[in-house]
């Protein structure tokens, strides 16, 4: 015995049918490991139907089906749930109901079989309807204070809506929705269509078009009105302003109508004469007064021509007394009379009569006495009083 073990070639012998055992005993375990099949459930797998789905809409059919699966260990670790696909194929079927479809199933790796439960299902399909419907916009929110909304305009004005009957009979109305809040101008836009059945918005049709474009005029109630253009000041020495032209010499007023009632001429900007020595055009701003809303335009422009001026002298103006209170008693103890000089372009005088002058003294803030008041004079734009002009007038008040 110690002889064979101290020989090479038998322990060279025994060292290979040992390294056959080993491998003959780790071969025979992972052939038992491929070998041992598993199984496996994936329940509520969706179920899909392919049809044609521009001609038909699926009324019935399951939601879901569970897949049985048997394989192998290691092809069954290469099972993905996610990328299993049930469906039945509907696509050269009409209208109906059609039982005992075969479920297919996509997905499923090799060496994995796998049996669908229910193996066969019903699905009805019902063939799709259209009717025209119109469109109503319906306005939410409030424009800013002022402004109002007006009739809102759909283009296109109806739209088909396409879906099986049952579904059909369930649209109530078609809305484009549009929010007008703090609006100052016209809405234009395209607005998504919402359908809506008895209990408020409904998913169960299709609507051509989608979207519709939606009109909405927002204004607030206005007025043509002429523009009262206002002066200030006059023009050097010599000089007086023949004619102003404003252009345009109207404009649109928005504002609430109990402020546009009041109005008969809109006061326009202030233009300041007392640069004026030569003709100048103008461009200014027209003001939003206090109650208007808007001025159209924004701008105005302004001719003015300016000439050498003459003076005008109108005799016997009568002298009408303002301001005076109830309980004082007047009386005019000079003439109540006067002759005024006036200064001017020379057509505007030309065309000056003594009708279109008003002479006054103002007692708003006299006491009781007698002493001389001055006369004050209103006449048309662009007349004044001549340089060293200052009439009065001799009254008693008591």
């Amino acid at each position: 015995m110690d002889k064979w073990l101290q020989n090479n070639n038998v322990i060279k012998l025994v060292a290979l049918l040992l390294a056959i055992m080993l491998w003959l005993i780790v071969n025979d375990e992972g052939n038992l490991f491929r070998s041992k099949q598993t199984d496996n459930i994936v329940t509520n797998v969706p179920l899909t139907v392919r049809y044609d789905e521009d001609r038909f809409a699926i009324r019935k059919m399951p939601d879901s089906v569970d897949l049985y699966l048997r394989g192998h260990i290691p092809s069954m670790k290469r099972v993905t749930p996610s990328r299993f696909e049930a469906y039945v194929d509907l696509r050269n079927q009409g209208e109906g109901t059609h039982r005992d479809l075969p479920v297919k199933v996509k997905g499923v790796p090799g060496g994995v079989e796998a049996e669908v439960r229910p193996r066969t299902v019903e699905v009805s399909l019902e063939s799709k309807r259209s009717r025209v419907v119109p469109v109503e916009v319906e306005v939410i929110g409030h424009p800013k204070p002022g402004y109002k909304v007006g009739k809102p305009v759909a283009k296109p004005e109806r739209v088909e809506v396409r879906g099986i009957r049952s579904d059909l009979e369930k649209v109530r109305r078609v809305k484009a929705v549009v929010n007008a809040e703090g609006a100052t101008e016209t809405i234009s836009r395209s607005v998504s269509l919402q359908v809506y059945g008895e209990d408020g918005e409904f998913s169960g049709v299709e609507v051509s078009p989608r979207e519709v474009d939606v009109e909405i005029p927002v204004a607030s109630p206005n007025l043509k009105l002429p523009l009262a253009v206002q002066y200030s000041g006059v023009p050097p020495k010599g000089l007086a302003v023949e004619s102003v032209k404003t252009e345009p010499d109207t404009v649109t007023v928005y504002g609430t109508k109990n402020y546009l009632a009041g109005l008969k001429t809109y006061p326009g900007p202030v233009l300041d004469l007392s640069g004026m020595n030569r003709d100048r055009t103008v461009v200014m701003e027209i003001p939003v007064g206090d109650g208007a809303v808007k001025v159209e335009p924004e701008q105005i422009t302004l001719d003015v021509k300016v000439v050498k001026g003459k003076e005008k002298t109108l005799r016997n103006i009568p002298v009408k007394i303002r301001g005076a209170k109830e309980e004082m008693q007047v009386e005019m103890v000079s003439s109540d009379r006067v002759d005024l000089t006036l200064f001017g372009a020379p057509s505007r005088l030309k065309e000056l009569k003594a009708g279109d002058l008003k002479a006054y003294v103002d007692l708003s803030e006299q006491t009781p006495g007698e002493y001389p008041v001055p006369v004050q004079v209103e006449a048309p734009d662009f007349i004044q009083m001549a340089d060293g002009q200052s009439p009065t007038v001799t009254v008693r008040v008591e």
